[in-house]
C-alpha cells in the first residue's frame, strides 16, 4: 500500500517560523503571521498538494518566556489548516522554535533559549503542553488535511535524549487522535558548523530512533540541503566561500587565490545522484520495511548558476520519487522558493504577478525530472 506521504509535494509557508526581524532582510514575511491566501491558490493551481508551517511557540504564547499556548493566537495556525481544506492542500505543523529548543539559535540572526529542551524537565513539559494543545485543538481536522511536525532540525541529540523527549509528544497526540500522522525528524550530526560555509566538514543524516519508528502513524522526515557546498554557496548567513562554484556533479575545488587546505569530509567527495542515494541509504531501507519517509525541506540559495541547480534537483526529485519520498522546498517565495527566488540568471514567467520559477516547478511536479 503506498502511503500517502510519498505523494505530498510542495513548499514550507515561513511567515510563523522565526520572531527575529533579521530574517526579513532574506524574505518577505508577514508582521502579522498571516500566511498569504493567495499562496495556496498558486500552490493548487502549479499541482502541489501539500504545505509545512514552520512554526514559532512564540508567535501562539503567552505568560511568562511565552510558554503557554494562548487561545487567542492560535487563530494563526487556525487559518492555514482552514486555507489548506480549502484549496486541498495538505498542511503539517511544525514546532520550529520549541521551548528550550530552536536550530537557529547560534546564529547571527536569531536569538537562544533560556534552557535545554532535551536536558531539562520544565521545557520539555512545557513542549509537550503544546503538542497537547494542537491536537486536542484540532482534533476532528481530518487525517487527509493536517499533519504534526514534531521539532524542526534536532542537531546533535542521542537515542536517549531524542526517546526522552519525543516519545512523550507522541503519545500526548495519539491519546487525543490515534489517527494523526506525526513527522518525526531524525537528528543531524554536524561535525562542523551549519552556518561556516566551507568550514563544514560532515552532516550526517540519523533516522528516528527504532521506538519512535515503530509507533503507528509515525512518519520518517528528513531534510534534505547535502552537498552544503552547493545548496550554501554563498548564502548570506554564512561565510564567504573559499570554493569555485559548484557544478552537477560537484566535486568541491578551492577557488583560485584561496588560502591553500586540504578538503575532507563532505567537501573531499565527488557528490552525484548516487552520492546522494548512499546518503539517504538509512531512509532508503526504512521506506522499504514499508515505513514512509517525507523530505520536509530542501532547496539552495541563489549563490551559483541556475541551470546547475536545475540539474541537481532533477537528481535529487528523480532519487526521492524512485524511493517512494515525498518533498518541500524550505520556502514558497523567495530564496530557496520558485517564486522569486533570486536567480540573476533564471527566466522567469510573470505568474500573479510575480516572477516564477516555471523550470524548477516542473521538476519539482516531476515533469521532466528524468534526463
Amino acid at each position: 500500500m503506498i502511503h500517502p506521504a510519498s505523494g505530498w509535494r510542495g513548499f514550507n509557508l515561513i511567515d510563523l517560523f522565526s520572531t527575529s526581524v533579521r530574517w526579513k532582510e532574506f524574505w518577505s514575511l508577514d508582521d502579522r503571521g498571516q500566511v498569504p491566501e493567495e499562496d495556496f491558490e498558486m500552490i493548487r493551481d502549479l499541482g502541489f498538494t501539500f504545505v509545512r508551517l514552520p512554526v514559532s511557540y512564540l508567535f501562539l504564547g503567552k505568560g511568562p518566556y511565552g510558554r503557554t499556548p494562548d487561545p487567542d493566537r492560535m487563530h494563526l495556525v487556525d487559518r492555514v489548516i482552514a486555507l489548506g481544506q480549502q484549496y486541498g492542500v495538505h498542511v503539517s505543523l511544525n514546532i520550529h522554535r520549541a521551548p528550550g529548543y530552536c536550530c537557529l539559535s547560534t546564529s547571527q540572526f536569531d536569538f537562544a533559549e533560556r534552557d535545554n529542551l532535551f536536558t531539562d524537565d520544565e521545557p520539555l513539559a512545557a513542549y509537550i503542553t503544546w503538542w497537547r494543545t494542537f491536537a486536542e485543538r484540532y482534533r476532528d481536522v481530518p487525517q487527509a488535511d493536517l499533519s504534526f511536525d514534531l521539532l524542526n532540525e534536532p542537531i546533535n541529540v542521542d537515542e536517549a535524549a531524542f526517546n526522552r523527549t519525543f516519545l512523550p509528544a507522541i503519545e500526548a497526540i495519539h491519546a487525543v487522535n490515534p489517527d494523526r500522522y506525526i513527522m518525526v525528524e531524525g537528528s543531524f550530526r554536524a561535525h562542523g558548523s551549519f552556518d561556516a560555509g566551507g568550514a563544514v566538514d560532515v552532516v550526517e543524516m540519523v533516522p528516528p530512533t527504532a521506538a519512535a519508528v515503530a509507533l503507528p502513524n509515525v512518519i520518517s522526515s528528513m531534510h534534505l540541503y547535502h552537498p552544503l557546498g552547493l545548496t550554501r554557496y554563498n548564502c548570506a548567513w554564512a561565510a564567504p566561500s573559499d570554493l569555485e562554484p559548484p557544478t552537477w556533479p560537484y566535486r568541491p575545488t578551492l577557488a583560485a587565490g584561496a588560502a591553500p587546505r586540504t578538503l575532507t569530509g563532505d567537501e573531499g567527495k565527488l557528490w552525484d545522484k548516487e552520492t546522494l542515494r548512499e546518503l539517504i541509504a538509512p531512509y532508503i531501507e526504512l521506506v522499504k520495511a514499508g515505513h514512509p519517509v517525507h523530505v520536509g525541506e530542501m532547496g539552495a540559495w541563489p549563490g551559483f548558476a541556475h541551470d546547475v541547480y536545475l540539474d541537481y534537483c532533477r537528481d535529487v526529485v528523480d532519487l526521492l520519487t524512485e524511493n517512494g519520498m515525498g518533498y518541500a522546498l524550505w520556502a514558497f517565495r523567495g530564496p530557496f522558493g520558485v517564486i522569486d527566488n533570486g536567480f540573476s540568471d533564471a527566466e522567469y514567467e510573470t505568474y500573479h504577478g510575480l516572477p516564477l520559477d516555471r523550470q524548477l516547478a516542473q521538476i519539482l511536479k516531476n515533469e521532466g525530472a528524468s534526463r
